[in-house]
């Protein structure tokens, strides 16, 4: 058995390599803070309700006549607000890149990324300790 291929691993691996470039574009957003006409840079993340609308929709089995087919649309309690366009400080020479907003990213990145590791970390202690080996 391939323990990479483990689902909590896999994600925590992906997660892992996503802040990586993340980290590599808030760095060089910071490094061109100085540069005319430099616009600052963001990774898009990955967003749960996208990847999920984008699988194959999923049929629910009906094994007795009694059950519900699914087909009953909730009512919407959303309060659908127009969504203001990020506004972010331009300098006079066109830099975009404000200093306080990239640091505050790369310290949420660096967060990110050690929970993922200690993600990752637990799962192979729970497997090491499964398999009896947990002082190796």
């Amino acid at each position: 058995m391939d323990l990479s291929q483990t689902t909590l691993i896999k994600m925590a691996r992906e997660k892992m390599s996503w802040l990586g470039q993340r980290q590599a574009v808030l760095a060089q957003n910071i490094a061109n803070a100085n540069t005319p006409g430099y616009r600052s840079k963001e990774l898009q993340a990955i967003e749960f309700d996208r990847e999920l609308r984008a699988l194959a929709p999923v049929r629910m089995a009906a094994t007795s006549g009694k059950h519900l087919d699914g087909s009953v649309t909730p009512p919407d309690h959303r309060v659908v607000k127009d969504r203001l366009r990020d506004v972010y400080e331009v300098n006079p020479d066109g830099n975009s890149v404000v200093m306080e907003e990239q640091m505050m990213k790369v310290s949420e990145t660096q967060v990110d990324y050690q929970l993922a590791t200690n993600i990752y970390h637990k799962q192979m202690r729970m497997f090491r300790t499964a398999l009896g080996t947990q002082n190796q």
